[in-house]
């Protein structure tokens, strides 16, 4: 017997010193108090740790940089009901950690307590002491509490604006076909479910037929995390040939339905398609609008969420803008902002025409358009300093997707507390940049 158990002890040191552990350092340059969101698929996990490696996925931790444990889920996003590639890791990061994975089977997956709550008494909602949203039969996000603040904060998070020719047979004869818009709202679910509470964050996954977009499918997925950041990946899938005119990842009524003082706020767009036509700069288009705030030197636009502001052409606030690293609408009186920051700095195409068939902000009815916009004023000719850089033969303006083609949008929102607009804005520049300088496996 005593033979038997030390020949038992010996195999167990022996496993204990042949297991292998894979580290994946994840780096942040920290530059707020506040944690950061942050989400990676299993598909790149499996990237990142090789098919060579027999790793045990139960014994995954992150590790900080004070050797402390972090608290992290998987999210059974494809819903599949198993761990699969399509899954994806959520956490909160204090700072740079690092992911260990090891190839012993001994080690158990770690237990850690639900941050938040799921009531499904009155609706779907998600909430902690401090937080409060709502989640509507689209899987659409509604934030209804943040601090003190109660009322209608942020609404629709993950709604899109589709518009296009259902029914095009333009490389047949020709013809567009007719035109359609909707939004998620008018879409019709075909699976919709709040995956269980973990220790950071609620996710809500919704797979929508986009009719009468033949075709088209949009599954949007939305991380609801304890700390009130919200990160939305909305996910275009094409079945079929498309024609579209619109493809765009909205927000309705970030602040506006709750103060009166609510601004938009956000960098100087590095392009700006009214600017171009009166010969002048983004930032002189904004001052002749008495919409300059400096901050530490810096200018940025700010102006009344409400207003309209004299738009050069048509009734958006602004459109043919240059997507730029962040928006905000933020209330003095409340103390308290919506955030929409894109986690990598966008790119501003030389030609012109590259650029705006690409993805560019759009401000109008109190909605955050971020996308594809092909209608082509005929402004556009108007103007010296742009005509003749976009077609103006409509049937060449869709945007066109074939069968298999994917349009992701994935954005961080950020409800946050602030004293005042210029600390608003030095906030946002900081929480962008730690979001932005996020690298894995570096």
């Amino acid at each position: 017997m005593k033979k038997l158990l030390v020949i038992l002890l010996v195999l167990f040191a022996f496993t204990v010193l042949m297991a292998e552990t894979m580290e994946i350092p994840i780096t942040i340059n920290k530059t707020t108090q506040s944690l950061v969101p942050f989400k990676i698929s299993m598909n790149k996990v499996l990237d990142l740790v090789g098919m060579d490696f027999d790793a045990n996925w139960d014994s995954i931790r992150f590790i900080d940089e004070n050797g402390v444990e972090v608290p992290y889920q998987i999210d059974d996003v494809d819903l599949n009901g198993k761990l699969s590639s399509g899954d994806e890791i959520l956490l909160l990061l204090p700072g740079s950690v690092t992911m260990e994975v090891s190839d012993d089977f001994n080690i158990e997956a770690p237990e850690y307590e639900p941050a938040l709550s799921v009531n499904t008494d009155e609706g779907i909602v998600v909430s902690t002491l401090t937080f409060k949203a709502r989640v509507n039969d689209k899987g659409l996000v509604k934030v209804e509490k943040f601090e003190s603040v109660e009322g209608t904060i942020v609404d629709e998070i993950g709604i899109a604006r589709v518009a296009g020719w259902v029914g095009s047979t333009y490389y047949i004869d020709g013809e567009l076909g007719k035109h359609e818009e909707k939004t998620t709202g008018d879409f019709k679910v075909v699976d919709m479910k709040v995956l269980p509470a973990g220790p950071v964050a609620v996710t809500v996954v919704s797979k929508l037929d986009c009719a009468p977009f033949v075709g088209l499918e949009q599954t949007i997925v939305t991380s609801i995390f304890k700390t009130g950041d919200v990160i939305c990946t909305n996910r275009f899938m094409f079945k079929t040939y498309a024609d579209l005119m619109k493809l765009q990842n909205m927000i309705t009524r970030p602040i506006t339905d709750l103060a009166d003082d609510a601004v938009h706020m956000l960098p100087v767009f590095r392009r700006l398609v009214w600017a171009d036509q009166l010969n002048i700069t983004p930032r002189e288009y904004w001052a002749e609008r008495n919409a300059i705030m400096n901050v530490n030197g810096v200018p940025y636009i700010v102006f009344p969420a409400t207003d309209s502001m004299k738009p050069l052409w048509w009734g958006a606030t602004y459109i043919f803008a240059s997507e730029e690293s962040w928006r905000s609408n933020y209330s003095p009186s409340k103390g308290i902002g919506v955030a929409e920051i894109n986690p990598v700095k966008p790119m501003v195409y030389v030609n012109y025409e590259k650029w705006v068939n690409g993805n560019t902000w759009v401000y109008e009815s109190r909605e955050f358009r971020d996308g594809i916009f092909k209608w082509i004023p005929g402004e556009f000719e108007v103007y010296e300093s742009t005509a003749g850089n976009v077609t103006t033969e409509m049937k060449e303006w869709p945007a066109r997707f074939k069968a298999g083609d994917e349009v992701v949008f994935n954005l961080y929102y950020d409800v946050y507390k602030s004293m005042s607009i210029p600390n608003a804005i030095e906030y946002l520049e900081l929480r962008t940049a730690e979001i932005q300088s996020i690298s894995i496996g570096e």
